[in-house]
């Protein structure tokens, strides 16, 4: 059957270390965390070996993510970093990293020295035995840049449906990437609600079926594209008061019946 995962809960109070074993309790298969270099991966890791869950992927820091486009040092240095991140994944058998190319609405040009970068890191990470998998965030022409300079299959796309209702609900992003769909970020929102204006606070990772988005168009899409792969959630409890007067286990657990019945919604 189908797995379903969970990241880390997105901006919890609770360590990561205590939800692991709640993840595991409720019903989730597997597991996924943002790695900014300082985290306790290898604690994690045994954590979740230990919960018998999947360590489906590794989200890469995005803060930074514009220093790739940029010349000189930062960039080659932020590079090094991502390779490093990169060796991270390896040393604990998560086979698929994921990157934003760029932060917020306004980036460098897309330059040859930025592209020759993520091309230097997708070799590296193959050789690694890593996927790199690109998430689609605000409305940029990085991404396509990107995936169009780097056709090597062994590399992907990480569709995050959350980003593409509330930056570029006009994109059908799997007509572009289908063809490449590695994972998943599943989440819901209210779409652009100041229209004219796409803004980060519109992300607000709310549980499946909460928001706006047209869940039954989300699953024909990945039937459409025979995607097999896990039911992969992240979402935050932070952002409805709903969520906030939860304990983390019904958080979880309301997060879960979600995960359910968009799994009953997939071939």
């Amino acid at each position: 059957m189908r797995r379903i995962n969970i990241s880390a809960i997105v901006g919890s109070s609770v360590s990561v270390e205590e939800q692991i074993p709640l993840i595991k309790e409720v019903g989730f298969q597997g597991f996924f965390a943002t790695y900014t270099g300082h985290e306790p991966l290898e604690n994690w890791a045994r954590l979740v070996q230990k919960h018998q869950l999947e360590f489906e992927t590794i989200h890469g820091p995005y803060q930074y993510a514009n220093r790739m486009w940029e010349s000189g040092n930062t960039g080659d240095e932020y590079l090094e970093f991502l390779k490093d991140s990169v060796d991270a994944c390896h040393a604990i058998a998560v086979d698929k990293f994921i990157l934003h190319v760029t932060v917020g609405n306004h980036a460098p040009d897309i330059s040859s020295k930025g592209l020759e970068r993520f091309r230097s890191l997708c070799n590296y990470a193959k050789k690694q035995n890593v996927h790199i998998c690109f998430e689609n965030i605000e409305p940029l022409p990085h991404l396509k840049a990107v995936m169009d300079y780097i056709p090597d299959p062994y590399h992907g796309f990480c569709w995050d449906i959350g980003h593409n209702l509330c930056y570029t609900p006009n994109i059908d992003m799997l007509e572009h990437y289908g063809n490449r769909l590695m994972c998943l970020h599943i989440h819901d929102n209210y779409g652009v609600t100041q229209p004219g204006n796409i803004d980060y606070r519109d992300d607000i990772h709310l549980l499946p079926f909460d928001g706006v988005l047209d869940w039954e168009w989300f699953a024909a899409q990945l039937n459409r594209y025979h995607y097999q792969g896990p039911v992969t959630l992240e979402v935050s409890d932070q952002n409805k008061s709903e969520y906030r007067a939860m304990s983390v286990k019904k958080y979880l657990e309301a997060a879960y019946a979600c995960g359910e019945k968009i799994r009953e919604m997939l071939l």
